[in-house]
């Protein structure tokens, strides 16, 4: 009897619980989401993890399965299914939800899906923040897919919530298929601190859906996690003299690529900062503009922290943060957008090459911001390329960290990192 008697009242507990999120969600709407892009991030072994009675923990956490197969009531979605319908399938190996979606319709303001799992309990996910991965199983139902228009968000018994948007950095090999694709979410990524969260009384995982789209989920849990969650480029320490002619055949060591095979290294020596770049541009060193506009045509630009203990979280600039521009056209110069003047003191060098052009640069560190290069200083960067179109005016921007996440000009969270040799 005792048995039966606390099932009913875990039972009268958990419908309690829903119809208040229930009620919660009804105001709910969210007119953007951030997304952040991150890149290397891996699964660790089991040295992170305990048996224990109930199974495999993390650090004593051991709620682990958010959703296994299973319709219960811990899964609720928005009420008008011609915004989203979600069905529990099953085909030979188990059971999976359908979920389909419109939101680009007239009585779909929000459109969600949630998981209030372990019975609606109150989880204490305190100190696993940095530990710790939301994990998805999921498959296309057509297509391959490289993105979903949806965000990621927690909400704790508060109230309070911390969301979070797809980055199609997440999806294993880049790409969600019509095989079960893993979706690794590392939780450092969600802005608990900044939302005031509560981790010690975690309530749910919602989904927020956009536009429209299809996808099947095989599995959602929550897994060990250890891994960088930013690039990283280590300015080495150089041990020969440094000529800033554009000739970039002095630098030996290997370049960070990235976007249409944009190439750059990072040296340093005497306090002062050296750059290399080999840009990739078919129509090359094409840019007419003047002043702090250089960004509207063939230009580079870097993004720096000088103070290693900002933190790399922060969504808004300090004045020891800094954003430099160099504009690549026949008329060039350096641009200093935080003072909005040219920087003469910075040497540098272009030079065409058979594919595009290189550039060679020189910061004096020191003298500039009155910063000395310290071995193992850690600053936060980021390095976007400007490449013209036909128009003779920026056609694109291919970026170095933040690759699927534009703004990097305001928002140093996204910037990746420098480490000082």
């Amino acid at each position: 009897m005792m048995i039966k008697a606390l099932s009913i009242a875990s039972i009268c507990l958990s419908i309690f619980q829903i119809a208040a999120q229930k009620d919660t969600l009804k105001i709910q709407k969210l007119d953007q989401v951030d997304v952040i892009d991150n890149r290397g991030f891996k699964r660790i072994g089991l040295y992170d993890e305990t048996a224990d009675a109930g199974g495999f923990s993390i650090r004593g956490f051991n709620q682990l399965d958010i959703f296994s197969n299973d319709m219960s009531d811990e899964v609720w979605f928005s009420k008008n299914t011609s915004c989203i319908n979600v069905k529990l399938k099953e085909d030979t190996d188990n059971k999976f939800l359908n979920v389909k979606w419109n939101k680009d319709q007239d009585g779909c303001d929000w459109v969600g899906l949630g998981f209030g799992w372990d019975f609606w309990t109150a989880k204490d996910m305190g100190g696993l923040t940095d530990t710790i991965a939301l994990e998805l199983e999921v498959r296309s139902t057509g297509k391959n897919l490289k993105n979903l228009p949806l965000a990621f968000g927690f909400e704790d018994y508060t109230g309070k919530q911390s969301w979070l948007g797809f980055s199609k950095n997440f999806v294993q090999n880049k790409e969600i298929t019509q095989a079960w694709t893993k979706v690794t979410i590392p939780f450092s990524l969600f802005p608990f601190e900044e939302n005031d969260f509560e981790m010690s009384s975690m309530k749910q995982l919602i989904i927020q859906f956009f536009a429209e789209g299809e996808f099947e989920i095989n599995a959602i849990k929550i897994v060990p996690f250890s891994g960088k969650l930013k690039l990283e480029t280590t300015a080495l320490n150089a041990k020969q003299k440094i000529q800033i002619d554009g000739d970039l055949s002095e630098w030996k060591q290997p370049f960070s690529t990235f976007g249409e095979n944009q190439k750059f290294a990072v040296m340093q020596k005497n306090d002062s900062l050296f750059m290399a770049f080999q840009i990739a541009d078919s129509t090359p060193r094409v840019n007419k503009q003047t002043g702090s506009n250089l960004w509207n045509g063939d230009a580079i630009e870097i993004a720096f922290a000088t103070n290693q203990s900002s933190s790399e979280k922060r969504k808004f600039l300090l004045m020891s943060d800094n954003h430099l521009g160099i504009n690549c056209g026949v008329n060039p110069y350096v641009w200093n957008w935080k003072n909005e003047e040219i920087l003469k003191v910075v040497a540098y060098q272009i030079k065409e090459t058979s594919n595009g052009y290189s550039v060679e640069m020189a910061i004096p560190f020191k003298d500039l911001y009155k910063t000395s290069l310290v071995s193992g200083m850690n600053l936060g960067f980021e390095i976007a390329v400007d490449l013209s179109g036909s128009n003779e005016l920026r056609s694109e921007q291919q970026r170095w960290n933040s690759s699927d996440k534009e703004g990097f000009h305001t928002n140093p969270s996204v910037w990746g990192k420098m480490i000082i040799e």
